[in-house]
């Protein structure tokens, strides 16, 4: 495994460590790994160490910890807020993060969609609207790469770092961006609502009695007021619907650019380890390639250079843990190393912290490990 940052081309020789090549020529970098290792804090240190480098950097986090939002002086929103950093830390760019909302997310993209403000207004108050706009699981994942998808087309911007879901579904956003649009192709919603949608255009009042010829006992059960509110929801959301049809195509071309790097996020240890291999295998499926890896929470390095130079038997523990690291990290470069094909990717071995890193002092500080050279 070399530490090239990857086999993609480049027009222009930028020095420095592997991960602040990639931070100045690439202009998004997705953040993915399995919950628990540290990848909302390894995001939140790539996009802090890109505004160390002078880069215009916009952050987008959908699984925030309250306590790092906090030392960010972030709250959750849809808008980018600026960071503000102490004199001393020597930024030279600029950081903006947004720790999404789900509900503000949904109104946004309503209102970048629906055909007019009375319109939006109008679905915003629906209650279907709103009991799906605060309650439905999943959605926030695509939300997120619509707004990555507007950022991305801003000149106020020069890097995006977009960190990801932590739950075993982590890619599936990745492989279907534009999966809400599904919804209105559906044959069975299609025929469902095929009443409602003639309603559109001939009337609501003459729609009832063909209503109950398509639906059979449907509307029976159900009512057709209430089945007919539903279907008025649907047309009222189809364009906004189609909208984000849209921004998922525009998404899915963004995610395959050369200048959109994928990176890693993983601990040494060996469940984290296989559900990293996974991840790795199944974004190879997908098309798409790692640039990076990440191994945070590892023995630090003064402790492995002293337990080479000491035998204390009492020191076994650490010894067997340190050779445990060594093994797993190995094996799952090899591993990743296999899914890339031809490609080879960098690799950053970040010490277990010992300081809080809640802080802004503290997550500075350990952002400064994402810039050291790699050995």
């Amino acid at each position: 495994m070399t530490n090239s940052v990857g086999s993609k081309s480049r027009t222009t020789i930028i020095e420095g460590s592997p991960v602040e090549r990639m931070l100045k020529s690439q202009r998004v970098v997705i953040v993915i790994g399995a919950g628990g290792v540290g990848k909302t804090t390894s995001s939140v240190a790539l996009a802090i160490h890109g505004a160390r480098l002078g880069r215009r950097v916009a952050l987008l986090s959908i699984d925030p910890a309250k306590r790092l939002a906090a030392a960010l002086g972030i709250e959750l929103g849809h808008e980018l807020r600026p960071v503000v950093f102490p004199e001393s830390s020597g930024i030279k760019g600029v950081l903006h993060a947004a720790m999404l909302d789900q509900k503000a997310v949904f109104d946004s993209m309503v209102r970048k969609h629906a055909p007019s403000p009375h319109i939006a207004d109008k679905i915003m108050r629906d209650p279907l609207y709103i009991s799906a706009s605060t309650n439905l699981s999943g959605p926030l994942e695509y939300m997120a790469l619509a707004r990555l998808q507007e950022l991305s087309e801003s000149p106020d911007w020069d890097l995006i770092v977009l960190d990801t879901p932590p739950d075993s579904h982590a890619l599936d956003f990745l492989a279907r961006p534009n999966v809400l649009s599904a919804f209105v192709d559906n044959k069975v919603m299609s025929r469902l609502l095929k009443p409602i949608v003639m309603a559109g255009r001939i009337g609501l009042g003459g729609v009832a009695s063909i209503s109950e010829k398509v639906l059979g006992g449907v509307t029976s059960i159900t009512g057709f007021g209430a089945l007919r509110s539903f279907g008025e929801f649907i047309l009222l959301m189809q364009e906004v619907i189609e909208g984000f049809h849209r921004s998922g195509e525009r998404v899915l071309e963004i995610l395959r650019r050369e200048s959109t790097s994928f990176v890693l996020v993983c601990v040494p240890q060996k469940a984290a380890a296989r559900a990293a291999g996974a991840l790795s295998n199944e974004l190879r499926h997908m098309g798409y390639s790692l640039d990076g890896a990440v191994f945070n929470r590892c023995l630090p390095r003064p402790v492995i250079d002293d337990l080479k130079n000491n035998s204390a038997d009492e020191l076994t523990i650490l010894r067997a843990r340190a050779k445990s690291e060594d093994l797993i990290i190995e094996n799952l470069a090899e591993e990743i190393h296999g899914n890339q094909e031809s490609q080879s990717i960098w690799q950053l071995r970040v010490d277990e912290q010992t300081d809080d890193i809640h802080s802004i002092v503290g997550i500075l500080k350990f952002s400064e490990l994402f810039g050291r050279s790699i050995p």
